[in-house]
């Protein structure tokens, strides 16, 4: 086939591939390599022009991990982890039904239900961690609260600090 000098092409060039599973296996390992590189250097492309953190994550069908962040995937997984995932999308179900396929519908209710999960777990180590914060901390809660024991500790802890305030000043004497 002659291009536009009338010289014969020698390959068919760049074509469209079909957006289906590869059979061959081989094939198969070989565009995910190539395009695994091609995604992470887009996620790159993105962070940098754009300035924003971001993390890519992928099994290869060898179920091998591959990831790539940018500053690190560390560092933008613990940002994640802290700042929660984003608001839930909300659906009219009037129009999804006649939009969004069962599948997708499932795929949803799939993500709804791990973010679910996950926001369970943060809240079960939230309540953790401020049970363990109140039992090491007792003397920063409001006296009204606290017991007996507790206020003969804290009064003896007054007194300590008294007595030692006293005899920094003595020494500056």
């Amino acid at each position: 086939m002659p291009d536009l000098n009338g010289v014969a092409k020698k390959t068919k060039g760049r074509q469209k591939i079909e957006m289906k599973k590869m059979r061959n296996e081989s094939n198969l390992r070989v565009t995910f390599s190539k395009r695994r590189t091609g995604v992470f250097k887009k996620a790159s492309e993105l962070a940098t022009l754009c300035g924003v953190d971001v993390v890519v994550i992928m099994f290869s069908p060898g179920n091998r991990v591959f990831s790539f962040g940018s500053p690190s995937v560390d560092s933008v997984v613990q940002r994640y982890k802290t700042q929660g995932p984003p608001p839930l999308l909300t659906l009219d179900l009037n129009k999804v039904h006649s939009t969004v396929d069962e599948v997708e519908l499932h795929t949803h209710l799939h993500c709804l239900s791990n973010q679910i999960a996950i926001e369970k777990k943060r809240t079960k180590d939230l309540n953790h961690l401020a049970k363990a914060a109140e039992d090491q901390f007792w003397w920063a809660r409001p006296i009204e609260s606290m017991t007996d024991s507790q206020l003969d500790k804290y009064k003896k802890m007054l007194e300590d600090f008294k007595r030692q305030l006293k005899e920094k000043r003595g020494n500056l004497n």
